[in-house]
This record gives C-alpha cells, structure tokens and sequence, in this order.
C-alpha cells in the first residue's frame, strides 16, 4: 500500500476499515450509485481498505441495501456492482406509459416550483393523499396502462431484486447495515440493524431510540415519503414513513462496540450544507427547507461523534472508542450540478437524468479514492461545503 492517513493508535500494516452512510435525497441518489461502484471497484481491483458498513436511508437506503446484498447474498464486489446497477435501471421510468407517468407527476412538482404570483400566494398544483380513494384507484388502474407494479410498489421491486434475502445466514454476516426510518404514532427514530438478526436487542427501544432486525420492510418503510406513499406497516412494530425525519443515515451504531468500531466513516452527502446566497423565490425556498431537513438529522449524528473525540482530547481516561479519533469524510456533487438541481429534480424517474448523476458520482468517486491514498483526502466539518 502506499501513503493512507491514519490516526492515533492506528495500525499502519493493515487496510483501514471502512464505513459508508449513504444520504436520502430522491433520484439525486444516483450520484451515490456512482460513488459505490467506484468504492466496489477498488474493493475488488486494488483491496485498498475494507468495507465494513454500510447505511442509508430513504433512497440512500436502496443504494446502501444493493451494495450489501451484492456482498453478502451474492458474494462479491463485482457482484455488488451489478446488483445495484440493475436495481437503479429497474426503478426509473421504462418508455411508453412510465414515461408518460413519470413526467405527469415530476412535471406537476415542476409546476408547483414555478413562479406563478397571485397576490404573493404560491398555491399547490398537484397532490393526491395515498389514503385516499381516488391514490388507490389509479395505483389500481396503472397495471392495466402497462405500468409495471414494482415502479409504484417499492416492496415489489425489493423482493425482485433481492430473492435470497429470507435465506441469508446472519451469523456469517461480516458486513453491517443500518436502515433509518421514523415511527409514525410514537415518533421513535428507527434503525433497522442487520446485527439484530444475529440475536435479540434488549430493550429494543432506548430513549426513542429503536433498533429492529433488517427487513426489506424496513427498507420500504425508509423510503415511505407520506405524501407519495401510505406509512409501511411492520407488525408488532409500528407504522413507519421515511428516515428523513430522524436518522438521514444513521451512523452512531458503528461505533458502540470498541473493538470493533469501524477506521473511517465516510459520508455521500447530496444534500448541500451551503447555498450560493439566500433564497428569494417560491422555487428556492422550497428547495433549501428540503435541504435542511435533509441535513438536519446528518449533523446531529456527525456533531455527536465530533463531540466524542473533543471529550477524548480533554481526559486520558476517556476512550469510548479505544485511543483514536473518528474519522469522519464527506463526498459530494460538485458544486455546479448541485446549484442547478431544484427540489422537484428528486423526483424525475427518467434514465437520462439517472445516468447524468450516476456517471458523475463515478467520476467523483475515482478522484477522491485517487486523493484518499494519497493523503490528501479533506475531513469534516470542513469538507462538506463548497
């Protein structure tokens, strides 16, 4: 190996351990697709460092689950790497009656964004409620248009892709998913934790708190928007909507077992942290309020960890981790695509804007790999603006 940054106590000789956080943020999520393949790539042609975690939430979750199940229920990186190609070309819009579907409702969003000024009021111009009985008549009605049932139901198009999932042996697991999601009625932020499966949780519940056995469940619940989808319900459980509002991912878990706490943490971030200046239209506004909500969550588990290594810094005694920092990096879009993105671009279902991202994402994805080994890798909180 050559030059890799290291830090306090680390053992120099041996490939750092890695763990992945793989933001929400709608098909902007296809930059991340991007970035994974060029983390799977050096997995599998260089064994640069090893992949120990992953998590994700909402449609970082998809991306996060894929790649998991490409190691541990198909066996390899390059396995991995078609896996979550494949499900990401299976999920956006097909021609014909998808298309169509597709620029319907992001055309709608589109249109909400759009300056249309009567009085100062910028009203609504397109919303179904998926409770309601006109949502499940046309979810009803699309199959016979030629719309595939697993472009509108995600539990579908997760058992489709991952058919094994039932049959994996938890125990042979060596790689870690962490799923976040929101409990509706209790409001718990939700982890669902492929370490639960090896062996009960207990209390599975800790001051809101809550860790559940991974499930494809969990994962559609983690992408259950609730203006796009009903809450998924998990029985026993509770009725879930997207992680977005608690855990954007969740990442502390990595990090309570100390012997075997991952090196790294890196995280794909495709919400902004910074704007260019203050938002003045309805478009605008709208786009920054989804980014912050987006970050939100993301900061409170990265701030904690920081906290961590300040309190480690003022007491030798403290060493919740061992004797070493948490490393923490960010990867991001370049700054003149995500200037550009508005919020209502999260929901264009359509292959060309998937492959722009996802070719971007690997792009980025190889030059910060080329600058990590080298040592020229930035870390956060400064490398996450622009």
């Amino acid at each position: 190996m050559g030059t890799v940054v290291g830090f306090e106590g680390a053992d120099m000789d041996k490939p750092k351990k890695i763990v992945v956080g793989c933001q929400g943020g709608g098909m902007h999520a296809a930059f991340e697709v991007g970035v994974l393949k060029a983390i799977l790539e050096n997995i599998r042609d260089k064994n640069q460092f090893e992949l120990v975690g992953l998590s994700g939430t909402s449609a970082g979750a998809l991306c996060a689950l894929m790649t998991w199940y490409g190691l541990e229920a198909l066996g390899s990186a390059n396995k991995a790497i078609h896996q979550l190609e494949h499900f990401w070309e299976d999920f956006v819009a097909r021609a014909g009656p998808e298309t169509f579907l597709n620029l319907l409702t992001f055309g709608a969003l589109k249109a909400e964004e759009c300056e249309v000024p009567l009085l100062g009021l910028y009203p609504p111009v397109f919303g179904l409620n998926p409770r309601g009985a006109v949502y499940k008549a046309a979810a009803a009605f699309l199959p016979g248009m030629g719309v595939r049932k697993e472009y509108f139901d995600l539990m579908d198009l997760l058992k489709k892709h991952c058919p094994h999932f039932n049959h994996i042996n938890w125990k042979n697991v060596r790689t870690r998913l962490l799923i976040g999601a929101t409990e509706v009625v209790n409001g718990y932020e939700t982890v669902f934790d492929s370490d639960v499966n090896k062996g009960p949780v207990t209390p599975p519940v800790s001051s809101w708190h809550q860790r559940l056995s991974l499930s494809l469940a969990g994962v559609a619940a983690s992408g259950t928007l609730p203006a796009f989808r009903e809450a998924q319900h998990i029985d026993e459980c509770g009725d879930y909507w997207d992680g977005l509002y608690s855990l954007n991912p969740p990442l502390r878990e990595f990090f309570w077992d100390v012997d075997n706490a991952p090196d790294e943490l890196w995280v794909l971030r495709i919400n902004p942290q910074q704007w260019p200046e203050l938002p003045k239209t309805n478009a605008d506004i709208q786009d920054r309020e989804n980014e912050l909500m987006g970050n939100l969550s993301l900061h409170k588990e990265l701030d904690f960890l920081l906290q961590v290594n300040r309190w480690r810094m003022q007491s030798k005694d403290f060493a919740p981790f061992g004797r070493r920092d948490v490393i923490i990096r960010t990867i991001k879009m370049r700054k003149t695509t995500v200037d550009k993105l508005p919020c209502s671009s999260k929901f264009d279902r359509s292959p060309e804007f998937m492959h722009r991202l996802r070719t971007e994402g690997h792009q980025v994805g190889k030059e910060w790999l080329d600058q990590w080994y080298q040592g020229a890798a930035g870390s956060y909180p400064a490398d996450a603006g622009y």
